[in-house]
């Protein structure tokens, strides 16, 4: 059997893609060589970057099998993937499954639930019950939970990410404190650089039949940000230079997103199919969306 190459999307890689790359190299009975091409988004807190994770930024194919997390849109993935040679793939992302599907069989586990990581712990339990998975392994998982589901508030959460959430909290070595340290380190980022994390967490989607640069911003106060920097905001995304632009960013402390976009195409259509309401450019929901969420809805 070829070794195993797992790796996930080239534009970024975000907490839960980190965390199913680095976690997944330990299921196979000869670990998985961990490959990231794209770089860390504000989702990777300061402290998590810190940790000791290894993998490498590119690999030269000689043979290898790929696994694929989280993404599975074919253009997504690093060049030297040989698409021809994935056997499995991991995703929570919707739009792209039944080719995955018709090629893979069950080995295609692109599902409707929060994390992704969520399924390589799964996947884990169920291909190595009996042996204790690292603890660096299980502080990504446990992470990248919390950060997909927006601290379970967002309305994709399901039962199996709680559970997930729960057997994986024993088996890390994180402190109590965890979850509070986590957001405001990332919300202490954005404010510091905020055009690198924007760039960082935005993604090119055609929305009735635009092109438009949407943008993601988790935070815990999005309401203040905005108001001080929706010129800044709206310049960064001009910068993809897209027929338009918009960014979402789920407000943790109010449990609603604010969504800022001056396109009038897009506002009717957030409108028509969402419970949102516009101030100006800005649209207020009544609970939280995840940008896949919001995708779903309005394409």
């Amino acid at each position: 059997m070829a070794q195993i190459v797992v790796t996930t999307g080239e534009r970024f890689c975000d907490i839960d893609a980190l965390a199913c790359v680095i976690a997944y190299q330990e299921i196979p009975s000869q670990p998985a060589i961990p490959v990231i091409s794209g770089p860390l988004n504000q989702s990777v807190s300061k402290e998590i970057r810190e940790w000791k994770i290894n993998y490498l930024t590119t690999i030269k194919d000689k043979g290898f099998d790929y696994v694929i997390v989280d993404v599975s849109e074919k253009s997504q993935l690093p060049a030297f993937v040989n698409q021809e040679r994935i056997i499995e793939i991991y995703d929570h992302h919707f739009g792209f499954e039944k080719p995955w599907q018709e090629k893979l069989g069950p080995k295609a586990k692109i599902e409707e639930i929060g994390a992704c990581a969520t399924l390589i712990w799964e996947e884990y339990q169920a291909r190595k019950p009996k042996q204790k998975i690292t603890a660096l392994a299980a502080n990504l998982l446990y992470t990248a939970i919390v950060s997909n589901t927006l601290n379970f508030q967002a309305s994709i959460t399901t039962a199996r990410d709680k559970n997930a959430f729960e057997e994986l909290k024993p088996l890390t070595n994180l402190p109590k404190n965890w979850i509070a340290t986590y957001y405001l380190d990332q919300e202490k980022e954005i404010y510091r650089k905020p055009e690198t994390v924007i760039k960082n967490d935005t993604k090119i989607q055609t929305i009735k039949g635009m092109k438009c640069a949407f943008g993601q911003l988790e935070l815990w106060n999005s309401r203040d940000f905005l108001t001080e920097n929706a010129n800044r905001v709206e310049a960064i995304l001009k910068e993809f230079g897209t027929e338009t632009w918009l960014l979402s960013s789920p407000c943790i402390s109010e449990g609603r997103n604010y969504i800022f976009t001056k396109n009038p195409i897009l506002k009717n259509q957030l409108s028509k199919t969402m419970p949102i309401s516009f101030e100006g450019n800005i649209g207020i929901t009544k609970i939280l969306y995840l940008r896949k969420e919001i995708l779903q809805k309005i394409q």
